[in-house]
């Protein structure tokens, strides 16, 4: 079914030229080709029936007299199409309900590229607002990467930063705790990133050393220091807050956990404890602190598995072994935090048991799992797992994908760039393992369905509970626009990374994009913003900072 807005160019008063005709053919699914035969671009308003869905787009003008331009809308709901442009409506194009053949997927498996060289092993991995890299491992100088040229800086520090924690402040800098004495033996040192300078800058200690700690970043901005050694190589059970100019030491919350716990700001404002122990909890980081148990999972405790908050308050753990050291499980759980009762279930498990693996997320919410072992005992390269695994939080199923190059186990790290491939790299300097000085590029199977979906933003900085504008000629087939937060990674997991999905409207030229309510949902910071097509093609991500 077809619908075409034409005027009569005979009236009185009329254009010589008829004013430009614009029609609509349903196409299948919810796809609708929406063709312009003027020789400029026309501005269209479009609704949906039977849905509060209505927007705008822009219809290049036509390739040359005798070919219109055409413009691919596919609608986010599902319902007959009404168009109207310059005071003419369009006659209603039905929406046939027919299925569209499934897209091209050259690659189902995805492709990993040849691994290049890195100056050190990336234990500790972190991308910078700006789009480079900063890494360090237990040899050398920590080193910034850019990508653009391919070459690495150092950025020499006063601590030695090995197995020290680390999350992102609200201004983009990096805010590292703790660091490296010896052998569980930490230090009480805290350092802050500037990625404009590319230096550090020494801020007040913290009460004790830590070594093995994780950092968070709460709701307010401010940032949660929980766990590790200390000089002594006592085990620290006293969390401290950075406020932006002192610690706070959260006196009320004592409690021995072990290395790099898996932790999240929750969107009830506190930090939701997911791992490796089998008690979860939630921690109130107000006044002096709280410990209020959660649920128990059902495996058990998860040593070195890894977690993901794959959308707000809802969160997977994948992996690791109980007891220590023990056979690695290929299970997953998840649990919504969301819920009246959260509690956790089981999902489906990973073809392979993993243990030292990093899960990652992607612009389109699912979560790849890449590296680790299967083999029992601390860290066995000869169980070592190069198959990639893809988790679909829609389906909730895992698909295998290639397999890397190189052999990823302890101390590897993953990180999802701006364009959205990952950067896989590390494992070694530590546990008798070859020191991997490399790394290796993964580019996932929505890479090689289509082009990437061109998107600028006219702002650098969005706002809670507002409309954020980004520009695009692609928005008639962006369906989705997703938030995922800049990744900082060591030790299997991500201590700074999580995805939002914004709701999506068409605008004149663009989206625009309903930015989170609070901060409770996406802590203030830097994020990567994308768009996606119906075929599931990310952009390349824009750093936005969320305030």
């Amino acid at each position: 079914m077809a619908a075409t807005g034409c005027q009569d160019s005979t009236r009185p008063g009329s254009p010589l030229e008829p004013p430009p005709p614009v029609s609509a053919d349903y196409v299948c699914g919810n796809g609708f080709d929406l063709e312009n035969r003027h020789p400029s671009p026309v501005i269209i308003h479009y609704d949906v029936t039977g849905t509060a869905e209505e927007g705008e787009l822009m219809l290049p003008a036509r390739l040359d007299p005798a070919t219109p331009s055409t413009t691919r809308l596919v609608t986010l709901q599902t319902g007959g199409l009404r168009v109207s442009y310059e005071g003419t409506e369009l006659g209603l194009v039905d929406n046939q309900a027919a299925a569209c053949p499934p897209p091209s997927d050259p690659k189902p498996k995805g492709e990993w590229a040849d691994p290049f060289p890195w100056p050190v092993v990336a234990v500790h991995l972190h991308l910078l607002p700006d789009g480079k890299v900063l890494s360090w491992g237990a040899v050398g100088d920590p080193q910034v990467w850019d990508p653009a040229t391919s070459a690495f800086a150092g950025a020499p520090s006063r601590t030695h930063l090995f197995c020290s924690g680390h999350a992102f402040l609200p201004d983009g800098r990096l805010l590292v705790a703790g660091g490296h004495i010896s052998i569980d033996h930490g230090l009480p040192d805290a350092n802050i990133f500037d990625p404009p300078t590319q230096s550090w800058t020494a801020i007040a200690p913290m009460s004790r050393g830590r070594w093995y700690p994780t950092n968070t970043t709460l709701t307010n901005g401010q940032i949660l220091t929980l766990a590790g050694r200390d000089e002594s190589g006592a085990e620290v059970d006293l969390p401290e807050v950075w406020t932006g100019d002192r610690w706070i030491a959260l006196s009320g919350a004592r409690r021995v956990l072990p290395y790099y716990p898996r932790t999240f700001a929750a969107p009830n404002g506190m930090v939701f404890y997911a791992g490796e122990l089998k008690e979860t909890a939630h921690l109130d980081p107000a006044g002096s602190g709280q410990w209020t148990p959660v649920a128990s999972s059902n495996y058990g405790r998860r040593d070195y598995g890894s977690a993901v908050m794959y959308r707000p308050g809802e969160i997977m753990i994948v992996g690791g072994s109980d007891p220590p050291d023990g056979a690695p499980t290929n299970t997953a759980e998840l649990i919504d935090l969301t819920a009246v009762v959260p509690a956790w279930r089981y999902t489906d498990p990973m073809t392979y048991a993993r243990r030292h693996h990093n899960a990652t997320l992607l612009p389109d919410g699912t979560v790849l799992v890449t590296g680790g072992t299967s083999s029992p005992g601390f860290s066995d390269a000869a169980g070592a797992v190069r198959a990639s695994e893809l988790w679909d939080p829609v389906t909730e199923r895992w698909t295998t994908l290639a397999s890397s190059r190189v052999t990823r186990v302890y101390h590897s790290t993953a990180l999802l760039l701006p364009d959205a491939r990952v950067l896989v790299a590390g494992s070694g300097d530590g546990a008798g393992l070859p020191r991997e000085l490399n790394a290796e590029f993964y580019s996932p199977p929505y890479l090689f369905r289509g082009p990437q979906p061109w998107i600028r933003a006219t702002s650098e900085v969005m706002s809670y509970g507002g409309s954020f504008y980004v520009e695009t000629p692609d928005a008639g087939r962006a369906v989705r626009a997703s938030l995922v937060r800049l990744g900082s990674v060591t030790h299997g997991f991500d201590q700074n990374q999580r995805f939002l999905q914004l709701t999506v409207r068409r605008a004149v030229g663009g989206l625009l994009l309903e930015s989170p309510v609070t901060s409770d949902l996406a802590p203030p910071g830097d994020y990567l913003l994308f768009i996606l097509t119906d075929d599931g093609v990310p952009s390349k991500g824009i750093t936005i900072r969320l305030r």
